[in-house]
């Protein structure tokens, strides 16, 4: 185990952990395809366990067979603070000199423009990942990272993947293909 873990992993799994669906599959996308960047194989779990949003471990175990995994890597959403900031639009007066006689010359009609609201959305996540070798289960490496005040998730979920890999990376742990 200790020879495969100094050379990194050649083959990973990749499982998110999360609230639903589509942002689970999103976020393994992501990584998986971060990893690969890094020159490493990954496969995203849903494409063989399906879009279920949770798994039991002899299922992440059997998908880690089926995939050829040398690692299983688990990311788990832990926390989503979504903060919304609207501030109101502003109100322009529009005066409008009325035409006609001389008694009208001095009379406006005025109109008011208002400009619409805007509102700022950020999200902040924090989420633990936990490597694991696919062959003994054994726990071998684990991180935390927080994101913050991204306007959409999928710019959150980009930059937790990107975090993910460069770690991997950066305690070299990922192996060349």
């Amino acid at each position: 185990e200790t020879a495969s873990i100094s050379g990194g992993f050649e083959d990973y799994l990749v499982v998110a952990i999360a609230g639903d669906t589509g942002t689970r599959q999103e976020f393994e996308d992501q990584i998986v395809s971060r990893i690969r960047e890094a020159g490493a194989d990954a496969t995203p779990a849903h494409t063989i366990t399906g879009g279920k949003t949770e798994l039991l471990q002899n299922e992440i175990d059997a998908a880690a067979d089926e995939a050829g995994a040398d690692a299983i890597l688990i990311t788990h959403i832990v926390s989503v603070d979504t903060t919304v900031d609207r501030q109101e639009g502003r109100a322009d007066m529009m005066a409008e000199c009325r035409e006609g006689s001389l008694e009208d010359y001095f009379l406006y009609d005025y109109e008011i423009l208002k400009e619409p609201d805007t509102v700022r959305i950020a999200h902040t996540v924090v989420a633990v990942t936990n490597l694991y070798a696919a062959d003994s289960g054994s726990r071998l490496w684990t991180i935390q990272s927080t994101c913050f005040e991204k306007s959409t998730m999928h710019e959150v979920l980009s930059d937790e993947a990107k975090a993910i890999a460069k770690q991997l990376q950066f305690d070299r742990l990922i192996g060349r293909r």
